[in-house]
């Protein structure tokens, strides 16, 4: 696309044929108000440069390796023979279109990106962070102190921080009174938690779990919004419940996955191993019960439960260090990576988000290696400014 647009716009600023294919194409890039603008600009650069075509020719050469000279090595030679094509069209225009294509692979002028920004070394992955907070509202930064420490609750509850996690001891407690704890794990954050009943939970980006210092007898209730994993601790006698803004998941021992971002239109319930009952949460009569191997999705726009087989590898192996998709769209790849590297996504192309890739890719890899292997593709292009990723579909 970035060829052709590059030709169409150089025949056109130089009274050469365009075809009315070729002018929509045209008219649809000039859509963008810093398209237009910068079009406007070219041809007023045009009509003073063709005052002095004789004198520019000589400096034409020259002119395009000092440009050119900006880019990376690697793409040289191909912008080379690419400006080579539009030779014929006069000296003047084949200066600007030289121009003009350097700015297409840095983004145009008014968004300002440029060759440093664009290769995102600095920008490293998630890591073990979160804040607890206490049941007197106390709120500790757990990223401050990497160190093991051990923390106590008035109620006599130890926690110890093991650096990556929390793990809770309730065996001293001074009272049955039921008191609540908060891990809220940011953007670009992680975090691990064993209860007190010794259910593990690894919690992702993102995300609030909400439960007690020590269960009581009856139900064992946690509330969540964002994602997390779970490996329960059996009891017959106390089912485990896991509540989101949507569904209630019940369980007796087992490993399942719940994602429950808010803007996501769906509730996915992954499970593992074991068996979970699923159900709307305001109208219980509406409930699945889930085999290993399958996901319950609950739409949040009809409240309706979808039982589905799926690839469990698809949405667990985060707490395993990985990125694992399967025909998944950009979209559903981008939100991920928005959430674990903290930063935002823009698509100037709509088409963009709805392709699909298939791969797996470590998950604490820099996140321009991970761009840069979908980059390979062919498909798609990245471009980074003021903390947001630009994403470009290439034709």
């Amino acid at each position: 696309m970035e060829e052709r647009i590059i030709d169409i716009i150089s025949r056109s600023i130089g009274g050469q044929l365009v075809t009315s294919e070729e002018n929509k194409e045209l008219e649809a890039w000039l859509s963008n108000n810093g398209n237009k603008r910068f079009y406007q600009g070219l041809k007023q650069f045009s009509s003073e440069a063709k005052k002095s075509l004789m004198a520019r020719e000589a400096n034409v050469d020259r002119a395009f390796e000092k440009h050119l000279g900006k880019m990376r090595e690697t793409r040289k030679e191909l912008r080379i023979k690419t400006f080579r094509k539009v030779l014929p069209y006069a000296a003047s225009i084949l200066l600007m279109i030289g121009l003009f294509s350097v700015m297409m692979y840095l983004g145009h002028e008014e968004a300002g990106i440029s060759k440093e920004e664009q290769w995102l070394t600095a920008m490293e992955p998630g890591s073990n962070k979160a804040e607890l907070v206490l049941a007197d509202g106390k709120v500790l930064d757990l990223d401050a102190d990497r160190k093991k420490s051990t923390i106590k609750e008035n109620d006599g509850t130890v926690i110890n921080n093991t650096g990556t996690g929390l793990v809770y001891d309730a065996s001293n407690k001074a009272n049955e009174l039921i008191s609540y704890n908060s891990l809220v794990v940011p953007r670009g954050g992680e975090f691990q938690l064993e209860l007190e009943d010794g259910t593990k939970v690894w919690v992702n980006s993102e995300t609030r779990l909400r439960y007690p210092t020590k269960f009581p007898n009856g139900e064992r209730v946690v509330l969540l919004e964002g994602e997390a994993y779970f490996e329960v601790s059996k009891d017959k006698n106390r089912p485990f419940i896991v509540k989101t803004q949507g569904i209630d998941v019940r369980v007796l021992g087992t490993q399942f996955n719940i994602s429950s971002y808010a803007d996501d239109k769906a509730i996915q319930t992954t499970l593992v191993e074991g068996s979970v009952a699923v159900m709307d949460s305001k109208n219980p009569g509406t409930n699945l019960i889930l085999d290993p191997g399958y996901q319950a999705v609950f739409s949040k726009g009809d409240r309706e439960l979808e039982n589905k087989k799926v690839n469990v590898d698809l949405y667990t192996s985060w707490k395993d260090g990985k990125f694992v998709f399967e025909q998944s769209s950009l979209y559903d790849i981008m939100n991920k990576v928005s959430r674990w590297y903290d930063v935002k996504v823009f698509y100037q192309n709509n088409a963009a988000g709805d392709i699909n890739f298939t791969g797996t890719l470590k998950r604490y890899e820099s996140l321009d290696r991970l761009l840069g292997m979908l980059e390979k593709t062919n498909e798609v292009k990245f471009f980074f400014k003021d903390n947001t990723i630009i994403v470009q579909k290439q034709y």
